[in-house]
Formats: structure tokens, sequence, C-alpha cells
């Protein structure tokens, strides 16, 4: 029988004696907001596992009764002050597999007009663009190291490329 040996709002610690201990959280949204000239805007925030501010893309979680398309644009006004009138799908992908149950559905936001939201966070959030082009430059530097954030943007700029 499974326990759940924490739970709050945003996690459950699951296990018992017969599988491994896994975290369980509510499933969100990430999108690559991508201006009519190219550019990626990108979000700069402190991350509390990390002690640092960290480069990532818009997103959080899906609240109740909330479709994916309509959590993924309250990001994005909440975040960085932008509609999308455009959200193409790009998938989804399971952070950390092993160890977590947890899917975060990722867009492509294009057409972006401005529209903003007061969000939740505790900080500020500032912004920063970048031409997609140069997202790998990012990574190689190790200014980029989210995981989802990354594949977020090879999938968009796949996502392009085919269309």
């Amino acid at each position: 029988m499974e326990k759940h040996y924490y739970q709050d709002s945003y996690f459950q610690l699951v296990g018992d004696e017969s599988r491994a201990y896994f975290l369980r959280t509510h499933n969100g949204v990430l999108c690559v907001p991508l201006t009519d000239s190219g550019l990626v805007i990108f979000i700069v925030e402190p991350s509390p596992a990390m002690g640092v501010d960290i480069l990532t893309l818009p997103g959080g979680g899906i609240n109740p009764q909330e479709d994916l398309q309509t959590a993924a644009n309250r990001e994005l006004q909440e975040e960085i002050g932008y509609f999308a009138n455009q959200l193409d799908y790009l998938g989804v992908v399971r952070p950390w597999i092993k160890y977590l149950d947890s899917a975060v559905h990722l867009y492509l936001a294009r057409h972006l007009m401005p529209s903003k939201l007061h969000g939740d966070e505790l900080h500020e959030i500032r912004t920063q663009l970048v031409p997609l082009a140069d997202f790998q430059r990012l990574i190689e530097r190790g200014e980029l190291m989210d995981a989802t954030t990354i594949s977020a943007l090879f999938l968009a700029r796949q996502f392009l490329l085919t269309t």
C-alpha cells in the first residue's frame, strides 16, 4: 500500500517498503516566447535550490479547471507581461522521471501582445532577450542549465524548421 510520508499543497513524498520513494507534484506548462524578430524572452529569477539567479523560460503550475493553453498564457502574462496570440504545442517532458511524478507541457508562444497579470512570485523577475539561434552558446558557457528549458528550446527550433 502506497504511503504518503510528506504532503503539502505542492508536493507529496510517496513510498513504501516495496518500492523506492519518489516525489509527486503538480503538472505545469513552460513557454518559449518568441518575438517577431526571432528573440526568445528568457526570465532571470532566483533559484532556491541553487542559491543564485538562473536563466529559464516562463512557466508554472496549472490551476484547477484550467486548460493547458490558458495556463500557458496566464504564466506568460504574469512573468513577462505578454499574451500569445499563437501557442503551438511542442510536447511534454517529465523531468527527473525516476524520482519525480510531474509532467511539463511545452509551448512555442508567438505573436505576442503586451498584457500584464499579477503573479504569485515572491521575487522580482527580470527578462533577457536572446536570439533563438544563440541558445546553444548559453548552454556551452554554463549560463543555461535547466533541462526542461533546454528541451523546450530544441523542440521550438525543430518545430520552426519543419513548419
